[in-house]
């Protein structure tokens, strides 16, 4: 009579620690990928900046040769 109850008891003590170290062990992989990803945005916010300053210094010299060849032909 006592293992109608004890049995199903201890099952359900198992069952919730089991339960609980997997909430846990996705909580923590959770965090890590959430900082992984925060890092990410930060570095891809910095090379934006970067590209958008190499773009300006790469393409002012062409854009003033360009306006002196149009200047020289008349085009403008």
């Amino acid at each position: 009579m006592i293992e109608y109850v004890v049995g199903p008891a201890l099952a359900v003590l198992i069952s919730l620690k089991v339960g609980k170290f997997a909430v846990d062990k996705q909580t923590k992989r959770t965090d890590e990928l959430l900082v992984r990803i925060e890092r990410l945005e930060q570095s891809i916010e910095v090379r934006d900046k970067e590209i958008a300053k190499k773009m300006l210094i790469t393409l002012t010299p062409m854009a003033k040769a360009i306006k002196t060849v149009q200047e020289t032909l008349g085009i403008q």
